[in-house]
């Protein structure tokens, strides 16, 4: 086993061990549009939904939450405070999961955390601004995680497809 071998070994090792695993519970495509991006929202309880969204012009991430609501009235409820700096995302209901939380001591992680990235290859980045200034271009990336300073947990699925992916590209090298 050469040495890129064995440091993939140690990583799906290290992975297949570890108790946290998120669970995509839903998938969903809204909107209608030439360009796509992606919203994961990962709860506390690790469940996750991951939204495709078809777009045409530069919406917000803001905006998704308004599409989100208008195609999925029932299922989709966001708590969104509004003040002059920007929009707050406060709580948030998806089917059966919801968590709400303003960063409340001694822990100050129970808010919503927002992450983005300009492609699924690339590494999550905190967001340098708010979602109703942050604007989607075709390929972008949103995350939103519950109660945790770390970026979305990819799902195990999710993991073990990108794996495959890595075998294919060795396997041609």
């Amino acid at each position: 086993m050469n040495t890129q071998e064995l440091g993939l070994a140690v990583v799906v090792t290290c992975l297949a061990g570890s108790t946290l695993h998120a669970e995509v519970v839903g998938e969903f495509e809204i909107g209608i549009g030439e360009s796509t991006s992606t919203t994961i929202v990962q709860f506390g309880n690790l469940n996750q939904y991951i939204f495709t969204v078809n777009y045409d012009g530069s919406p917000t991430g803001r905006d998704v939450f308004d599409l989100m609501v208008d195609e999925l009235p029932e299922y989709v409820t966001p708590d969104i405070e509004s003040y002059d700096f920007g929009d707050f995302l406060y709580g948030l209901s998806i089917g059966d999961d919801h968590d709400e939380g303003f960063g409340t001591p001694p822990e100050y992680f129970d808010y919503w955390h927002y992450w983005t990235k300009d492609s699924m290859a690339d590494e999550w980045e905190p967001s340098l601004v708010g979602f109703s200034d942050r604007f989607l271009f075709d390929g972008s990336v949103d995350g939103w995680v519950f109660d945790s300073g770390d970026a979305p947990i990819p799902a195990p699925s999710t993991f073990l497809a990108l794996l495959g992916v890595v075998s294919i590209r060795r396997r041609r090298s």
